[in-house]
């Protein structure tokens, strides 16, 4: 799995957005609405059909941002 830098809301994707997402601009779980989270993308080692909803390398889930983890990355990007 991989830290995103966008907040989490599970609304954001019900508007379409077409040409570049930038993410909400606050973070919303309605399971923990105080708490702040970021998306995580993909898979783990860690996942498995009986364990984690999040099997799929594709993926999209949520993560309270002073949470940690080994099997929990991320990935820098730059513009072209």
């Amino acid at each position: 799995m991989e830290w995103c830098q966008d907040f989490y809301r599970p609304d954001y994707y019900a508007k379409l957005v077409n040409n570049n997402p930038q993410g909400p601009s606050d973070s919303y779980d309605p399971d923990e609405p105080g708490a702040i989270k970021r998306v995580q993308r993909g898979g783990s080692f860690l996942c498995s059909d009986e364990y984690c909803i999040r099997y799929k390398a594709g993926s999209r889930g949520k993560g309270e941002v002073s949470s940690g983890s080994n099997n929990l990355g991320f990935r820098c990007v730059r513009d072209k």
